[in-house]
């Protein structure tokens, strides 16, 4: 039995190793060519996923195969990859645009969900529960992949700001709306229907409400802390205590890890920076979260194109097409209505914040932790799996072209 466990455990640090080498070589092709290197690792994924090779499908089982896996991605990597993004995050930007934000994290989010639950309920003929679960999984945006986009093409910082500030909080509110579309709906249904979304309210309400308090109180308890010390190690090892810390405490007493993470590591690198950072320390903390952000979106991504061998993608291929249509047109319809009244964006600037709400890691981790016996399981994950690699190749790579002309307009 210890060999059995010595072979597994050697069987996974071989298997992370040649990932990292994978991204590393990615990363340094992505780099001359200047784009962003997350779309890199999809289509490599996707070719070593199309030609079959045992090696790396081996790799994929390992990974994807394993129920307990999705868990360890959504208590493991996410909360480095939220963290990472919000502790960068300056609270004068954020206020600034904070209208914006609100409306596309808020509104938006809310309005695309509505819209593609009900075309999947009524046009589809999908069960309530399933196109809920859906919806939840395509509200999602990806903040890991549109911002480097947007870094590489130095895009205005209006839009930068405005969209990752969106995908933060988007994030933390799609995982809300996941947990009650697949575990607590049911459960509210001999209520009827007014009854179901009152009650589905009142405990969204409550999810995000102690996700915020638990981010809140450990992002400045975090934050007194690095005062009493000056020894960047130390306090970067505090800031991982944070991470981490908030997304379980929250999590444990059944609130939004997502959003207490968020909201800790925006205190954090806002009031913690301001209290008790130097410039050596900010410095280090950022460079050591940028390789854990390297590390995980490595994985992450090269994981969703290899999984491509695992799917048999003629399925329900007609519903699948059709899912890609209503989530882009889920996906303008609310950008637009958040946007209306948005002075601050031109005519073009809002079809990139549109075009830019790019699905990622979250939306994947999220459907591969549902159960197997879960009605439409595999269609889900192929719609989900799908729109995923749409969006990060489709118009994660259109993206640049956008940029281009905005400036061009600018000029």
């Amino acid at each position: 039995m210890e060999t059995n466990l010595i072979e597994n455990a050697n069987s996974w640090i071989e298997s992370i190793l040649i990932l990292l080498l994978a991204g590393v070589l990615v990363w340094i092709l992505a780099s001359k060519l200047k784009k962003p290197y997350t779309i890199f690792l999809v289509i490599l994924g996707l070719l070593i996923g199309l030609l079959n090779f045992p090696f790396f499908n081996k790799i994929a089982y390992m990974f994807s195969d394993h129920q307990f896996f999705s868990v360890i991605v959504l208590s493991f990597f996410l909360p480095s990859l939220l963290g990472e993004a919000a502790i960068k995050l300056e609270f004068k930007d954020l206020n600034k645009f904070k209208g914006e934000i609100a409306r596309l994290a808020l509104f938006g989010t809310f309005l695309t969900f509505i819209i593609i639950a009900l075309v999947l309920t009524y046009l589809c003929h999908l069960p309530f529960v399933v196109s809920l679960t859906i919806a939840s999984l395509m509200c999602a945006t990806d903040p890991i992949s549109v911002m480097g986009i947007l870094k590489v093409m130095k895009a205005k910082k209006s839009i930068a700001i405005s969209l990752e500030g969106e995908s933060l909080f988007n994030d933390g509110i799609a995982v809300v709306l996941f947990k009650i579309s697949t575990v607590y709906i049911i459960s509210f249904m001999n209520k009827g229907l007014f009854g179901a979304l009152g009650a589905s309210f009142i405990l969204f309400l409550k999810i995000v409400f102690i996700g915020l308090i638990v981010g809140l109180v450990l992002g400045f308890i975090a934050s007194y802390l690095i005062s009493l010390v000056d020894d960047y190690p130390l306090e970067t090892m505090v800031s991982f205590l944070l991470f981490y810390g908030s997304y379980l405490i929250a999590e444990i007493f059944h609130g939004s890890g997502v959003i207490a993470v968020v909201i800790g590591g925006i205190v954090f690198g806002n009031y913690g920076k301001k209290i008790g950072m130097n410039e050596n320390t900010k410095n280090y903390m950022y460079s050591f979260w940028d390789i854990i952000s390297f590390i995980s979106n490595t994985i992450l991504f090269l994981l969703i194109g290899i999984e491509v061998y695992r799917l048999n993608l003629f399925s329900n291929w007609k519903l699948t097409l059709f899912s890609i249509l209503i989530t882009l047109m889920a996906r303008t319809i609310a950008v637009y209505i958040s946007l209306f009244k948005a002075k601050s964006f031109t005519s073009t600037e809002k079809f990139l914040i549109n075009w830019g709400g790019l699905k990622g890691a979250l939306s994947i981790s999220l459907a591969l932790t549902l159960p197997h016996n879960f009605p439409y399981y595999k269609s889900i994950v192929l719609i989900v799996f799908v729109n995923v690699v749409f969006s990060l190749l489709v118009q994660g790579l259109s993206i640049s072209s956008l940029i281009a002309k905005i400036k061009k307009q600018t000029i």
